[in-house]
């Protein structure tokens, strides 16, 4: 692939946790963001934060913009423990 081709890694993973930090609304109500911040549960993962938004045609960047303004933290995954006993660690 050229370096035009390349294509953009998502900016999180599907299971990552959303923390609601501040649950005021920054956007005006009646716009298409107040709805979609609106949508946001505190404990949702991305995968359900993506389902809840779709008809609002949110996305990743939304959040992305949310956690930039404070308003959201997205937690990294879970850390799982391996077979062997091992803490393995997952990153987005």
């Amino acid at each position: 692939m050229s370096e035009k081709q390349t294509r953009k890694t998502r900016l999180y993973d599907r299971s990552q946790v959303i923390s609601l930090v501040n649950p005021e609304n920054p956007r005006r109500n009646g716009t298409n963001r107040a709805s979609i911040f609106a949508a946001i549960e505190d404990g949702m993962t991305v995968d359900e934060f993506l389902l809840a938004v779709s008809h609002f045609k949110g996305g990743t960047k939304d959040l992305q913009i949310l956690a930039n303004s404070g308003h959201v933290e997205v937690l990294p995954m879970a850390v799982t423990a391996s077979p062997e006993g091992e803490s393995a660690h997952s990153t987005p």
